[in-house]
């Protein structure tokens, strides 16, 4: 059933009360928006769109039709992202500034709402907002839900348009109220990255060039030939995996907070999927199978051998490989998780992520929190997490992850090597 923009009353508090009226009001400027969109193959009706919806906000002076509002922002994210979805669109910088436009103000009305105007929103199933499969009717009203789905809507406007400097006040103005260094629920992570799991491979490979998984493959490669147990760490689609594939003798788990991104990485073979061009020929003589040997929601912090590779009929001592791949970027501090890496690998295993590069003089933490809502970090703080987890470095490149606005991203690539129980060596700096 197509989603319409305005809510049937039993999903509304019962004090909102809507007039016909300002129903066709609101649809009309849809329907305007998208016929103009079409006729004119601009995007300057939905930045007009935007700034309607805005007006209407601020003439807004009973709260009567607040929500509805609030919907008709969301259905202009929606219709312009299934449209980029559906033209397999790459980058558009114009396309991109309307919709920052538009996730800013999504964001701006979503932290202006009230506990209960919150709490009618979450119950709309057709809202937008993430997390809200645990409130119920008898929950307490409270605007916590709106101001961590306002936050991800500002930093999805600051990273489509680094010039929208409204969502950077805005932004600052709520992170000023708790550490910008906390990392993210490990549930609002998994409902982001489900949000958004069947256009990932489209938006990141097609539209931003994309590189990470052919890198760390070919780095995984340099340091051995072939790796008996692996470990795909935060492997989302599978993207990583297609690499890391010929290079695995026994077994291939990946490990996701994601279950929607690990749905897509379940259907790929060593024939099909995760990234494969589908226009290149594959050889015959290879056996189609699965991708991944098993494939296991999970939170990276709380990964042991017992819940992977000792889980069923798996037995082992230890992963001799691990990756993350452009993984790293949602955690501040690494000390824990290349420590919880470090305790499920064996003796000389390998340890390959990437991060986005950051430099001593932009944070004296070591890390630093983007307005993307990913971390970068230091040279220094990963070789420093890396060393107290008993690593040495074997190699180390900066590196071009992918473009964001037609620009490089700056990143760094590190292989590890796990030492040996007894054995000291000189950190080698790379």
């Amino acid at each position: 059933m197509e989603r319409k923009i305005f809510r049937s009353l039993p999903l509304l508090l019962s004090a909102i009360i809507f007039s016909c009226r300002a129903e066709e009001s609101l649809e009309a400027l849809y329907r305007k928006a998208v016929q103009n969109w079409k006729s004119q193959r601009s995007w300057e009706p939905w930045n007009e769109y935007t700034k309607e919806l805005l007006q209407k906000w601020q003439n807004e002076k009973e709260n009567r039709h607040r929500l509805e509002i609030v919907g008709g922002f969301e259905e202009g994210i929606l219709a312009i992202e299934k449209a980029t979805v559906a033209r397999g669109e790459g980058q558009n910088i114009s396309r991109d500034i309307t919709l920052s436009q538009l996730y800013c103000a999504y964001g701006k009305v979503l932290l202006e709402l009230n506990a209960d105007e919150c709490h009618g929103l979450a119950l709309d199933p057709h809202t937008l907002l993430i997390g809200v499969e645990k409130l119920s009717r008898d929950s307490i009203p409270s605007t916590f839900l709106c101001r961590e789905n306002a936050e991800n809507a500002l930093r999805n406007a600051a990273t489509l348009d680094a010039n929208n400097s409204l969502a950077e006040e805005l932004l600052e103005s709520i992170l000023g109220m708790e550490s910008v260094h906390k990392r993210k629920p490990k549930e609002f992570v998994a409902e982001l990255f489900d949000s958004f799991a069947d256009t990932f491979d489209q938006k990141l490979v097609e539209g931003l060039g994309y590189i990470v998984p052919q890198l760390v493959g070919e780095a995984a490669e340099r340091l051995r030939s072939s790796y008996t147990a692996v470990l795909d760490a935060g492997c989302g689609t599978g993207l990583a995996g297609r690499y890391l594939k010929p290079l695995v003798k026994d077994v291939m788990i990946g490990v996701d907070a994601s279950k929607k991104m690990l749905d897509i990485a379940m259907e790929c073979t060593t024939r099909k999927g995760c990234g494969m061009d589908v226009s290149v020929s594959y050889d015959k003589d290879i056996k189609e199978e699965p991708l991944y040997d098993d494939l296991l929601v999970l939170d990276l912090e709380e990964i042991t051998l017992q819940n992977t590779l000792m889980k069923g009929s798996m037995k082992s001592n230890g992963f001799d490989l691990i990756v993350a791949a452009d993984v790293l970027v949602y955690f501040g501090s690494l000390f824990k998780l290349l420590q919880t890496f470090a305790k499920i690998s064996t003796s000389g295993a390998g340890l390959i992520f990437t991060c986005e590069l950051a430099t001593d003089e932009e944070t004296s933490l070591g890390f630093r929190l983007l307005s993307s809502g990913r971390f970068s970090h230091t040279k220094s703080h990963a070789l420093e997490a890396a060393l107290n987890a008993g690593y040495e470095l074997f190699s180390y490149q900066e590196i071009v992850p992918r473009m964001e606005k037609g620009e490089e991203v700056r990143g760094h690539l590190f292989t590890f090597v796990l030492k040996k129980k007894g054995e000291t060596s000189v950190q080698n700096e790379l």
